[in-house]
């Protein structure tokens, strides 16, 4: 998954809290955990009043330990993980594992027939032969060729969800076969931590922001500040900052009770030869995902499913995966079914809003601000990066606009 930053405060219109006790517990599982759950002082109140002070820590160490439980069964990075052994296993071999697995990969199956294959958590053998698994860390970056096609080949027969057999314990019929439940995990953590929080305190109202490693939020009820009340308003990290200088490019205005998670190309990535390489891989190519999309923003209201940020996670992976029209037809169908919205940032620096939301560019962002929250931006200062698309005059051949092509020669210099 990507880099992104989401802001409900206005202060954030330009521009991690976790509890104690995580040493002992890598200690004991001789590494560190990644995952990383932010709920900032002030970000969460109950009934009107702010969770703080003993209470905030209190609740922090006790959220931690349940992502720290998560992450020993579903994470790669151990080896006693239910995934690390299921990919460790033999052709035939039962292998038990834990409800919160079964939960995972139950819902995996389900979003990846939703998505019509596009995604799938069957394709880490295409993920270690394109250098992007955990043991090729710092090393993500380094510009490579692309293994042959007989490589791709071999390495994609292995990336089919259809060689496994999910229940109370998990058969695969080729011992390559291996999982990588990134593309989802972190979402289905945040719901984890959204249900734990509103279990807690159940019977309250509960508003607040819940952001897991970054990419992956839960925005729970509004914001209420000086006497209003109003929905969220979530900045879209910009994937170009490199080459334009502006952070944020997108504004998603007035969320409330939804889930959202972005997959974008600047994250984990190489270049060679004048083309970026991406760490998410298209299912059907057996290659990285190359469809002219640079970045994609889910948002699944909270109501719509019972895992809304794995939902959200798994969709976002799986539009990046889509040419644009296709994209554009698969978000449409969900946002019929489902309330879900999305929206898609192309390489011609275009984007497209599917589904009830209210999307702003910058300027418009600004003058916003300006008139309905207090804001003093200078308005002859702020330029958009991108422009909105027309969905009716979408093609799914995506032509580079000039600062893309400025870009990828300003990140392989960088890179390399």
């Amino acid at each position: 998954m990507s880099a992104v930053a989401f802001f409900a405060a206005l202060s954030a219109f330009f521009c991690g809290c976790t509890g104690g006790g995580r040493e002992e517990q890598e200690e004991q599982n001789g590494g560190s955990y990644f995952v990383q759950l932010d709920i900032e002082p002030g970000d969460l109140s109950v009934d009107g009043v702010s969770v703080a002070g003993e209470e905030y820590a209190s609740l922090m160490q006790e959220l931690e330990t349940l992502l720290n439980g998560l992450e020993d069964k579903i994470s790669l990075d151990f080896a006693e993980s239910d995934v690390s052994r299921i990919n460790a296993a033999k052709a035939g071999e039962q292998v038990a594992v834990s409800e919160e697995m079964r939960a995972l990969l139950e819902a995996s199956a389900s979003f990846s027939r939703i998505s019509g294959g596009k995604f799938s958590p069957a394709v880490f053998p295409l993920t270690e032969l394109w250098g992007f698994a955990p043991s090729d860390e710092g090393e993500y970056t380094v510009s490579r060729p692309e293994p042959s096609a007989d490589e791709i080949a071999r390495a994609a027969a292995l990336s089919d969800l259809s060689l496994y057999t999910f229940g109370e314990s998990v058969e695969k019929s080729e011992g390559g076969a291996k999982l990588d439940l990134g593309g989802v995990a972190k979402g289905y953590m945040c719901d984890r931590v959204v249900s734990y929080i509103l279990d807690k305190y159940a019977g309250s109202r509960v508003d607040g922001i819940v952001r897991v490693s970054t990419s992956n939020s839960a925005y729970l009820g509004t914001v209420r500040e000086n006497g209003i009340e109003r929905g969220y308003n979530v900045a879209v990290e910009n994937p170009r900052r490199l080459s334009t200088g502006i952070a944020y490019g997108l504004y998603l205005v007035g969320l409330s009770d939804v889930s959202v998670t972005t997959s974008a190309d600047n994250y984990r990535c190489y270049v060679y030869d004048a083309k970026i390489y991406p760490h998410i891989i298209d299912p059907e190519t057996g290659s990285p995902a190359d469809r002219g999309i640079i970045s994609v923003t889910v948002v699944v209201p909270n109501a719509a499913h019972e895992y809304p940020g794995a939902f959200a996670d798994s969709l976002s992976t799986a539009g990046f995966c889509m040419s644009l029209t296709e994209a554009i037809a698969f978000f449409e169908s969900l946002s019929e079914e489902y309330g879900i919205g999305a929206l898609i940032v192309t390489k011609d620096f275009k984007y497209y809003s599917v589904g009830d939301l209210t999307v702003m560019n910058r300027s418009e962002y600004a003058r916003y601000c300006n008139e309905y929250l207090g804001g003093d931006y200078d308005l002859d200062k702020i330029a958009d990066v991108f422009a909105e698309g027309d969905i009716d005059s979408a093609t799914e051949e995506i032509v580079p606009d000039a600062r893309e092509l400025e870009y990828i020669e300003k990140l392989e210099s960088v890179l390399n």
